[in-house]
């Protein structure tokens, strides 16, 4: 008997009982489908953490330091430009101005103060865009000559633009922030959908504003943000180039220095997300032996049953291999039925949770807004939970399928 014959069989003895074939396969349905939406929400979980930290800024090094000198911090900056120009793709000095928030920023005679949220005040560079990943939707970034020239000018956030101007442009307008006017030339786009209280709250200033609008020392904290040129400099950048330059510096005078990285975080991050996913996984995973040892159940009964069936095929020439064969088939084709049943649930499920994962992302003011993203599971995932559903399929109708070949023909056709 060809294999042909044998999986027509195995299907026939399926269909004839659709109730018990179905029941049988509840095990397998569950345990895919566990599997599949709890490593998919797990491993979706990490992408959107991943997703949302590039938003603020890919390759992001936060550096922080105080204690050093003003002379220091300006080799500092030449160490960026010529040594570490292979490794440093672009940075920006990022200090926050603190002493507008008495006063608030005015345009005209609306007025946003503390009690509207925390605005984000920073000075920087031409590159403060780039470094932390912010795109210019109306208008244009800082340049060069803003920074050389000391221009009055700004670029302000999504949140800002659309509490002070609404559909109005908002380039050229003035806004008025600790006695001083400035120009607003560009509008950075929202990453938390403009909310108040956000990071879409901000306005950025040529960093050479910064003597003439806060009281410095000659001993004053700074902050920069580097992006490096690829994710394999982070390491060495953080633990050992930075830090070599301007470590010593700032301790000297009683001070600090830092520099640390989101990505690498986000890798220790991923890693023990990963641990979780194989061990939620494999605790879902326990349900396919359960559904595997019910279909080994069924397959006793069902040799049971067909004792006299059995003893026909072999009086009439059926081989060892061929009972074998059947029993076999058949427990792999349940199997790969409630597999295949499994994946499609636990595609549905994943979705489900996806979208609830979404929504309490969308919910946090903390972390930047991103909009088109789904959880489903990886291919990989899918056919390893397929194969494994046959592979149980196989292992737990090996016994059944051996019992009934060891039958003896006579005794077989001897059963009522």
């Amino acid at each position: 008997m060809n294999w042909l014959q044998t999986v027509r069989m195995a299907f026939k003895s399926i269909m004839n009982n659709k109730v018990r074939s179905i029941l049988t396969m509840l095990g397998i349905i569950i345990g895919v489908a566990s599997v599949i939406a709890i490593v998919a929400y797990i491993q979706g979980g990490t992408k959107l953490q991943r997703l949302q930290y590039e938003a603020m800024g890919v390759n992001r090094i936060d550096v922080y330091g105080s204690g050093a000198k003003s002379r220091d911090w300006q080799d500092f900056e030449e160490y960026l430009d010529t040594e570490l120009a292979d490794k440093v793709a672009a940075w920006s000095p990022q200090s926050q101005y603190y002493d507008w928030q008495s006063d608030g920023i005015q345009y005209r005679r609306q007025k946003l103060t503390n009690e509207n949220g925390m605005t984000y005040m920073y000075f920087g560079n031409q590159d403060y865009g780039e470094v932390t990943s912010h795109s210019i939707s109306i208008g244009r970034d800082l340049s060069k000559d803003d920074c050389d020239s000391r221009a009055r000018v700004c670029v302000i956030g999504e949140t800002l633009q659309k509490y002070f101007f609404g559909a109005m442009s908002p380039l050229g307008q003035k806004l008025r922030i600790g006695g001083k006017s400035f120009e607003v030339v560009g509008v950075y786009a929202g990453k938390y959908e403009g909310k108040l209280n956000t990071e879409d709250q901000l306005i950025v200033f040529p960093y050479t504003l910064q003597n003439s609008m806060m009281s410095m020392s000659g001993m004053s904290d700074k902050q920069y943000v580097i992006k490096a040129a690829s994710k394999d400099d982070i390491s060495e950048l953080t633990d050992t180039l930075l830090p070599g330059f301007m470590q010593s510096r700032c301790e000297s005078n009683g001070g600090y220095f830092s520099a640390y990285s989101n990505s690498q975080w986000q890798e220790q991050s991923e890693a023990s997300a990963n641990m979780f996913a194989l061990l939620g996984g494999g605790i879902a995973g326990i349900s396919l032996l359960v559904g595997g040892i019910g279909i080994m159940n069924i397959m006793l009964v069902s040799v049971t049953e067909r004792t006299r069936e059995i003893g026909i095929r072999m009086a009439i020439g059926a081989r060892k291999r061929d009972i074998i064969g059947q029993f076999l088939v058949e427990a792999a084709v349940v199997s790969c039925f409630g597999g295949i049943i499994g994946i499609v649930l636990g595609c549905f499920l994943s979705a489900i949770l996806g979208n609830l994962l979404l929504m309490q992302q969308m919910s946090s003011s903390y972390m930047p807004t991103i909009e088109q993203f789904t959880v489903l599971p990886s291919f990989g995932l899918i056919l390893g939970a397929f194969l494994f559903s046959a592979l149980i399929g196989i292992i737990f109708g090996l016994y059944p399928a051996n019992k009934a070949s060891n039958l003896q023909p006579v005794d077989a056709l001897r059963t009522q």
